[in-house]
Protein backbone atom coordinates (compact mmCIF):
# COMPACT_ATOMS: atom_id res chain seq x y z
CA UNK A 1 0.00 0.00 0.00
CA UNK A 2 1.14 3.58 -0.94
CA UNK A 3 0.63 6.90 1.09
CA UNK A 4 -1.30 9.36 -1.62
CA UNK A 5 -1.80 13.05 -0.41
CA UNK A 6 -5.09 14.63 -2.75
CA UNK A 7 -5.92 18.19 -3.30
CA UNK A 8 -9.20 18.55 -3.21
CA UNK A 9 -11.15 22.08 -4.28
CA UNK A 10 -14.67 23.24 -5.49
CA UNK A 11 -16.22 27.00 -5.79
CA UNK A 12 -19.74 25.79 -7.37
CA UNK A 13 -23.00 24.87 -5.49
CA UNK A 14 -22.60 23.59 -1.77
CA UNK A 15 -19.26 23.70 -1.60
CA UNK A 16 -18.61 21.68 1.31
CA UNK A 17 -20.90 19.15 0.06
CA UNK A 18 -19.00 18.72 -3.39
CA UNK A 19 -16.03 18.20 -1.09
CA UNK A 20 -17.69 15.53 1.37
CA UNK A 21 -19.64 13.57 -1.50
CA UNK A 22 -15.45 13.64 -3.09
CA UNK A 23 -13.85 12.27 0.27
CA UNK A 24 -16.88 9.59 0.45
CA UNK A 25 -15.84 8.63 -2.99
CA UNK A 26 -12.31 8.15 -2.23
CA UNK A 27 -13.09 6.33 0.61
CA UNK A 28 -14.99 3.74 -1.39
CA UNK A 29 -12.95 3.61 -4.79
CA UNK A 30 -9.00 4.90 -3.85
CA UNK A 31 -8.67 3.46 0.02
CA UNK A 32 -9.00 4.48 3.71
CA UNK A 33 -8.46 8.04 4.70
CA UNK A 34 -6.16 8.26 6.84
CA UNK A 35 -6.14 11.94 7.55
CA UNK A 36 -8.30 15.27 6.61
CA UNK A 37 -7.38 18.99 7.05
CA UNK A 38 -9.54 21.53 8.02
CA UNK A 39 -11.29 23.39 4.62
CA UNK A 40 -9.91 26.68 3.06
CA UNK A 41 -11.33 29.62 1.02
CA UNK A 42 -9.42 30.97 -1.36
CA UNK A 43 -9.84 33.33 -3.99
CA UNK A 44 -10.25 31.82 -8.02
CA UNK A 45 -7.00 32.75 -9.71
CA UNK A 46 -6.63 33.83 -13.70
CA UNK A 47 -10.86 34.26 -14.03
CA UNK A 48 -13.72 35.99 -12.13
CA UNK A 49 -15.48 33.85 -10.21
CA UNK A 50 -16.45 32.49 -6.31
CA UNK A 51 -13.71 31.48 -4.25
CA UNK A 52 -12.66 27.95 -3.45
CA UNK A 53 -13.13 25.79 -0.84
CA UNK A 54 -9.77 23.53 -0.54
CA UNK A 55 -9.42 20.66 1.34
CA UNK A 56 -6.33 17.63 1.62
CA UNK A 57 -7.01 14.38 2.17
CA UNK A 58 -4.15 11.80 3.19
CA UNK A 59 -5.06 8.04 1.49
CA UNK A 60 -3.66 4.53 2.08
CA UNK A 61 -4.03 3.15 -1.61
CA UNK A 62 -3.16 0.10 -3.63
CA UNK A 63 -3.09 1.67 -6.98
CA UNK A 64 -0.43 2.86 -9.46
CA UNK A 65 -0.37 6.58 -9.86
CA UNK A 66 -1.88 6.84 -13.02
CA UNK A 67 -4.64 4.26 -12.51
CA UNK A 68 -5.18 6.60 -9.09
CA UNK A 69 -5.05 9.64 -11.63
CA UNK A 70 -7.82 8.03 -13.75
CA UNK A 71 -9.81 6.70 -10.86
CA UNK A 72 -9.79 10.79 -9.52
CA UNK A 73 -10.96 12.02 -13.25
CA UNK A 74 -13.82 9.66 -12.87
CA UNK A 75 -14.94 10.92 -9.85
CA UNK A 76 -14.45 14.26 -11.01
CA UNK A 77 -16.85 13.52 -13.91
CA UNK A 78 -19.43 11.86 -12.08
CA UNK A 79 -19.97 15.28 -9.60
CA UNK A 80 -20.48 17.41 -12.40
CA UNK A 81 -16.76 18.78 -13.46
CA UNK A 82 -16.42 19.03 -17.38
CA UNK A 83 -13.33 17.34 -18.68
CA UNK A 84 -9.69 19.17 -18.61
CA UNK A 85 -9.02 20.82 -21.32
CA UNK A 86 -5.88 23.61 -22.04
CA UNK A 87 -8.95 25.88 -23.79
CA UNK A 88 -12.54 25.99 -25.01
CA UNK A 89 -13.93 27.88 -28.13
CA UNK A 90 -10.68 29.89 -28.05
CA UNK A 91 -10.71 31.22 -24.70
CA UNK A 92 -8.82 29.93 -21.82
CA UNK A 93 -9.05 26.50 -19.99
CA UNK A 94 -10.05 28.82 -16.73
CA UNK A 95 -13.67 27.86 -15.51
CA UNK A 96 -15.81 27.03 -12.69
CA UNK A 97 -15.92 23.83 -10.78
CA UNK A 98 -17.46 21.15 -8.81
CA UNK A 99 -15.07 19.53 -7.85
CA UNK A 100 -11.14 19.81 -8.73
CA UNK A 101 -9.45 16.68 -7.70
CA UNK A 102 -5.21 16.90 -8.14
CA UNK A 103 -2.19 13.83 -6.87
CA UNK A 104 -0.08 16.78 -4.63
CA UNK A 105 2.16 13.74 -3.66
CA UNK A 106 2.61 9.79 -3.75
CA UNK A 107 4.90 7.92 -1.36
CA UNK A 108 7.70 10.58 -1.32
CA UNK A 109 7.90 9.14 -5.71
CA UNK A 110 9.44 11.81 -8.27
CA UNK A 111 7.69 10.87 -11.31
CA UNK A 112 7.32 11.94 -14.87
CA UNK A 113 5.21 11.39 -17.72
CA UNK A 114 2.88 13.36 -20.48
CA UNK A 115 -0.07 13.10 -17.86
CA UNK A 116 1.25 13.35 -14.17
CA UNK A 117 4.08 15.26 -12.60
CA UNK A 118 4.88 14.17 -9.00
CA UNK A 119 4.85 15.58 -6.09
CA UNK A 120 2.74 17.65 -7.93
CA UNK A 121 4.41 20.89 -9.78
CA UNK A 122 2.48 24.10 -7.60
CA UNK A 123 2.73 22.62 -4.39
CA UNK A 124 5.17 25.53 -3.31
CA UNK A 125 3.36 27.58 -5.20
CA UNK A 126 -0.44 27.58 -3.43
CA UNK A 127 -0.13 29.54 0.09
CA UNK A 128 -2.89 27.05 1.00
CA UNK A 129 -1.50 23.85 0.31
CA UNK A 130 1.29 24.58 2.09
CA UNK A 131 -0.50 25.94 5.11
CA UNK A 132 -2.88 22.69 5.12
CA UNK A 133 0.38 20.18 4.36
CA UNK A 134 1.73 22.13 7.72
CA UNK A 135 -1.39 21.36 9.71
CA UNK A 136 -1.55 17.66 8.68
CA UNK A 137 2.44 17.62 9.71
CA UNK A 138 3.66 16.54 5.97
CA UNK A 139 5.19 19.28 5.16
CA UNK A 140 8.47 18.34 5.34
CA UNK A 141 7.98 15.09 3.82
CA UNK A 142 6.86 16.42 -0.17
CA UNK A 143 10.64 15.95 -2.12
CA UNK A 144 11.66 19.21 -3.76
CA UNK A 145 13.77 17.84 -6.92
CA UNK A 146 16.58 20.47 -6.89
CA UNK A 147 16.56 20.48 -10.61
CA UNK A 148 15.16 18.46 -13.42
CA UNK A 149 17.46 16.09 -15.71
CA UNK A 150 19.54 17.28 -18.19
CA UNK A 151 17.88 18.17 -21.14
CA UNK A 152 14.28 17.66 -19.59
CA UNK A 153 11.96 20.24 -21.37
CA UNK A 154 8.81 21.53 -19.24
CA UNK A 155 5.45 19.55 -20.00
CA UNK A 156 3.26 21.93 -21.83
CA UNK A 157 1.54 23.05 -25.05
CA UNK A 158 1.73 26.74 -26.44
CA UNK A 159 -0.84 27.01 -29.38
CA UNK A 160 1.10 29.42 -31.67
CA UNK A 161 3.73 29.14 -34.50
CA UNK A 162 5.19 32.20 -33.83
CA UNK A 163 4.53 34.44 -30.87
CA UNK A 164 6.37 37.86 -29.34
CA UNK A 165 7.34 39.14 -25.93
CA UNK A 166 7.19 43.07 -25.99
CA UNK A 167 7.45 45.88 -23.54
CA UNK A 168 9.34 48.99 -23.20
CA UNK A 169 12.33 49.54 -22.67
CA UNK A 170 13.91 48.32 -19.30
CA UNK A 171 10.38 45.56 -19.13
CA UNK A 172 12.47 42.24 -19.14
CA UNK A 173 10.93 41.18 -22.29
CA UNK A 174 14.32 39.52 -23.32
CA UNK A 175 15.00 37.41 -20.13
CA UNK A 176 11.33 36.09 -20.56
CA UNK A 177 11.92 35.63 -23.70
CA UNK A 178 14.96 33.21 -23.60
CA UNK A 179 13.16 31.82 -20.48
CA UNK A 180 10.36 30.94 -22.57
CA UNK A 181 12.11 29.48 -25.30
CA UNK A 182 14.38 27.51 -23.33
CA UNK A 183 11.51 25.60 -21.10
CA UNK A 184 9.32 25.15 -24.42
CA UNK A 185 12.12 23.92 -26.81
CA UNK A 186 11.50 27.62 -29.32
CA UNK A 187 13.74 28.68 -31.82
CA UNK A 188 15.11 32.16 -29.97
CA UNK A 189 14.83 35.36 -32.23
CA UNK A 190 16.06 38.34 -30.49
CA UNK A 191 16.54 41.87 -31.38
CA UNK A 192 20.26 43.09 -32.21
CA UNK A 193 20.54 46.05 -30.67
CA UNK A 194 24.14 46.22 -29.90
CA UNK A 195 24.57 46.00 -33.54
CA UNK A 196 23.16 48.78 -33.87
CA UNK A 197 26.24 51.70 -34.31
CA UNK A 198 23.84 54.92 -33.79
CA UNK A 199 21.93 53.66 -31.07
CA UNK A 200 24.34 55.37 -28.14
CA UNK A 201 24.40 58.60 -30.31
CA UNK A 202 20.40 58.58 -30.67
CA UNK A 203 20.34 58.47 -27.16
CA UNK A 204 22.36 61.43 -26.59
CA UNK A 205 21.25 63.34 -29.51
CA UNK A 206 17.91 62.16 -30.44
CA UNK A 207 17.28 64.92 -33.33
CA UNK A 208 20.24 64.40 -35.66
CA UNK A 209 20.23 60.58 -34.94
CA UNK A 210 16.84 59.28 -34.88
CA UNK A 211 16.21 58.59 -38.66
CA UNK A 212 19.80 56.77 -39.38
CA UNK A 213 18.80 54.47 -36.20
CA UNK A 214 15.35 53.64 -37.18
CA UNK A 215 15.98 52.88 -40.21
CA UNK A 216 19.28 50.47 -39.14
CA UNK A 217 16.93 49.05 -36.84
CA UNK A 218 14.07 48.19 -39.66
CA UNK A 219 16.95 46.70 -42.50
CA UNK A 220 17.86 44.27 -39.67
CA UNK A 221 14.86 43.16 -38.55
CA UNK A 222 13.79 42.58 -41.88
CA UNK A 223 16.44 40.49 -42.57
CA UNK A 224 16.17 38.82 -39.66
CA UNK A 225 12.46 38.08 -39.49
CA UNK A 226 13.01 37.38 -43.48
CA UNK A 227 14.95 34.49 -42.63
CA UNK A 228 12.39 32.40 -40.33
CA UNK A 229 10.46 32.05 -43.66
CA UNK A 230 13.37 30.47 -45.48
CA UNK A 231 15.44 28.99 -42.36
CA UNK A 232 13.64 27.09 -40.03
CA UNK A 233 15.14 24.63 -37.40
CA UNK A 234 12.91 21.70 -37.99
CA UNK A 235 14.08 20.33 -34.47
CA UNK A 236 11.95 23.22 -32.63
CA UNK A 237 8.40 23.45 -31.54
CA UNK A 238 7.89 27.28 -32.52
CA UNK A 239 9.39 30.72 -33.16
CA UNK A 240 9.57 33.33 -29.84
CA UNK A 241 10.88 36.75 -30.42
CA UNK A 242 11.86 39.89 -28.10
CA UNK A 243 10.52 41.92 -30.60
CA UNK A 244 7.82 42.43 -33.64
CA UNK A 245 8.16 44.46 -36.70
CA UNK A 246 5.49 46.57 -36.03
CA UNK A 247 7.97 48.38 -33.34
CA UNK A 248 9.30 50.30 -36.01
CA UNK A 249 6.30 52.43 -36.34
CA UNK A 250 5.78 52.59 -33.37
CA UNK A 251 9.28 54.18 -32.18
CA UNK A 252 9.47 55.75 -35.19
CA UNK A 253 6.27 57.58 -34.79
CA UNK A 254 7.71 59.05 -31.92
CA UNK A 255 11.36 59.64 -32.62
CA UNK A 256 11.28 61.20 -35.93
CA UNK A 257 10.21 64.77 -38.04
CA UNK A 258 6.86 64.52 -39.45
CA UNK A 259 8.66 64.54 -43.17
CA UNK A 260 11.50 61.31 -42.15
CA UNK A 261 8.34 59.31 -40.71
CA UNK A 262 6.50 60.12 -43.95
CA UNK A 263 9.54 58.30 -45.67
CA UNK A 264 10.36 56.54 -43.23
CA UNK A 265 6.64 54.35 -43.34
CA UNK A 266 6.71 53.79 -47.38
CA UNK A 267 9.57 51.83 -46.42
CA UNK A 268 8.09 49.79 -43.78
CA UNK A 269 4.71 49.32 -45.49
CA UNK A 270 6.35 48.09 -48.49
CA UNK A 271 9.12 45.77 -46.92
CA UNK A 272 6.48 44.47 -44.20
CA UNK A 273 3.97 42.55 -46.29
CA UNK A 274 6.51 39.96 -46.66
CA UNK A 275 7.35 38.96 -43.36
CA UNK A 276 5.25 36.69 -40.81
CA UNK A 277 3.24 38.26 -38.03
CA UNK A 278 3.02 36.55 -34.40
CA UNK A 279 -0.10 34.76 -33.32
CA UNK A 280 -0.05 36.18 -30.02
CA UNK A 281 1.79 39.49 -28.16
CA UNK A 282 2.53 39.07 -24.71
CA UNK A 283 3.45 42.88 -23.74
CA UNK A 284 5.06 43.73 -20.10
CA UNK A 285 3.56 47.40 -18.69
CA UNK A 286 5.22 48.32 -16.05
CA UNK A 287 5.84 52.25 -14.68
CA UNK A 288 8.54 54.23 -15.97
CA UNK A 289 9.73 54.58 -12.51
CA UNK A 290 10.18 50.78 -12.58
CA UNK A 291 11.51 51.04 -15.82
CA UNK A 292 14.47 53.25 -15.22
CA UNK A 293 15.63 50.80 -11.89
CA UNK A 294 15.35 47.98 -14.62
CA UNK A 295 17.86 50.32 -16.82
CA UNK A 296 20.07 51.25 -14.18
CA UNK A 297 20.78 47.83 -13.01
CA UNK A 298 22.31 46.27 -16.10
CA UNK A 299 24.65 49.45 -16.44
CA UNK A 300 24.56 49.94 -19.77
CA UNK A 301 26.54 53.41 -20.23
CA UNK A 302 24.35 54.58 -23.73
CA UNK A 303 21.16 54.30 -21.87
CA UNK A 304 22.12 56.58 -18.95
CA UNK A 305 20.54 59.39 -20.45
CA UNK A 306 17.00 57.76 -21.00
CA UNK A 307 13.86 59.48 -19.36
CA UNK A 308 10.77 59.27 -18.06
CA UNK A 309 8.96 61.33 -20.13
CA UNK A 310 10.91 59.25 -22.99
CA UNK A 311 9.83 55.52 -21.28
CA UNK A 312 6.13 56.98 -21.19
CA UNK A 313 5.82 58.26 -24.73
CA UNK A 314 6.79 54.78 -25.81
CA UNK A 315 4.81 52.98 -23.74
CA UNK A 316 1.55 55.27 -24.72
CA UNK A 317 2.55 54.57 -28.24
CA UNK A 318 2.30 51.37 -27.69
CA UNK A 319 -1.00 50.91 -25.58
CA UNK A 320 -2.56 53.51 -28.93
CA UNK A 321 -1.09 51.05 -31.69
CA UNK A 322 -2.56 48.14 -29.68
CA UNK A 323 -5.88 49.59 -29.76
CA UNK A 324 -6.24 49.96 -33.61
CA UNK A 325 -5.00 45.98 -33.82
CA UNK A 326 -8.01 43.85 -34.51
CA UNK A 327 -6.08 40.54 -35.81
CA UNK A 328 -3.80 39.46 -33.59
CA UNK A 329 -4.48 38.75 -29.62
CA UNK A 330 -2.28 41.30 -27.34
CA UNK A 331 -2.22 40.46 -23.71
CA UNK A 332 -0.93 43.73 -21.73
CA UNK A 333 0.35 42.32 -18.73
CA UNK A 334 0.30 44.55 -15.53
CA UNK A 335 4.09 43.33 -14.35
CA UNK A 336 5.08 45.64 -11.37
CA UNK A 337 4.52 43.30 -8.74
CA UNK A 338 5.56 40.61 -10.83
CA UNK A 339 9.39 38.94 -10.84
CA UNK A 340 9.24 36.04 -12.88
CA UNK A 341 12.66 35.70 -12.83
CA UNK A 342 13.39 35.19 -9.10
CA UNK A 343 9.54 34.16 -7.95
CA UNK A 344 8.37 30.89 -9.66
CA UNK A 345 5.04 31.28 -8.97
CA UNK A 346 5.04 34.35 -11.26
CA UNK A 347 6.92 32.91 -13.68
CA UNK A 348 4.21 29.90 -13.68
CA UNK A 349 1.91 32.38 -14.04
CA UNK A 350 3.07 34.08 -17.11
CA UNK A 351 3.67 29.98 -18.72
CA UNK A 352 -0.08 29.19 -18.25
CA UNK A 353 -0.91 33.05 -20.12
CA UNK A 354 0.52 32.00 -23.00
CA UNK A 355 -0.47 28.33 -23.14
CA UNK A 356 -4.10 29.76 -23.50
CA UNK A 357 -5.59 30.71 -26.97
CA UNK A 358 -7.88 34.36 -26.77
CA UNK A 359 -9.80 36.17 -28.95
CA UNK A 360 -8.70 38.78 -31.48
CA UNK A 361 -8.00 42.28 -29.57
CA UNK A 362 -6.72 43.35 -26.28
CA UNK A 363 -6.66 41.25 -23.22
CA UNK A 364 -5.72 43.14 -20.11
CA UNK A 365 -4.28 40.93 -17.05
CA UNK A 366 -3.46 42.42 -13.80
CA UNK A 367 -2.29 39.89 -10.96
Amino acid sequence: MKRAIIGLGSNLGDRSAYLGEARRLIAERVGDILATSSEMETESWGFEAPAFLNQIVVVNTGMEPEVLLDELQRIERELGRAEKTRWTDGQPEYHNRTIDLDILDYDHQIYHDERLTLPHPRIHDREFVLRQLEELGLLQDIPVPEQEPAGTKIKGNVPYSYMVVEGCIGAGKTTLTKMLAEDYNAELVLERFADNPFLPKFYKDPVHYAFPVEMTFLMDRYQQLRNLLTARDMFKDFVIGDYFIDKCIIFSKNNLLTDEYNLYKNVFDTISSFLPKPQLILYLYNDAEHLLKNIASRGREYEKDITSEYLNNIQDSYIAYFKQQTQIPILLVETAKLDFVKNPADYQRIRQLVEAKYDKGIHRITF
